[in-house]
């Protein structure tokens, strides 16, 4: 990361995408800082999450080449657990209303077609007018589609 933040954004959301631990025999002693007689106790992707959010708050809100919030790739990716998710969310709430430009789905959509529906709920908890919203778009679309047939 530079010094004017340009590239804070991939940070975030490298941490957001690709951060899971998948083989559980991995050694942490090369990468943990632990004391000796302390456990091994692995570091949750929603602390490094915080971290990055707590060191650069203003990254949440910072849209990236494709013009995507980090919580947009928070939503979308299936292997963000559902703390991860509302760390983002609760870092920049306004992010639940904006559609994510890639799908066209807001984030509460997101999470839901990636099985995470507990942040799904939780995201359209904070923001309930999208389901109208989304009803009167679908019902537009249906009224031009019949009046062209």
């Amino acid at each position: 990361m530079d010094v004017s933040g340009q590239h804070s954004p991939d940070v975030l959301n490298k941490c957001l995408v690709q951060y899971s631990i998948t083989d559980v025999d991995t050694s942490i002693s090369s990468w943990t800082v632990r004391k000796p007689d302390e456990s091994d106790i692995l570091p949750t992707p929603s602390l490094h999450v915080k971290k990055v959010i707590e060191l650069c708050p203003g990254i949440v809100q910072t849209v990236d080449k494709d013009k995507r919030l980090p919580l947009h790739y928070a939503a979308d990716a299936s292997t963000a657990s559902f703390e991860v998710v509302m760390e983002v969310f609760k870092a920049y709430k306004h992010a639940a209303s904006i559609r994510d430009p890639m799908t066209g789905l807001f984030p509460f959509q997101l999470a839901a077609s990636n099985g995470n529906y507990k942040a799904s709920y939780s995201l359209l908890l904070a923001n309930p007018n999208l389901v109208s919203s989304g009803i009167k778009v679908s019902d537009r679309k249906r009224k031009r589609s019949s009046s062209v047939a």
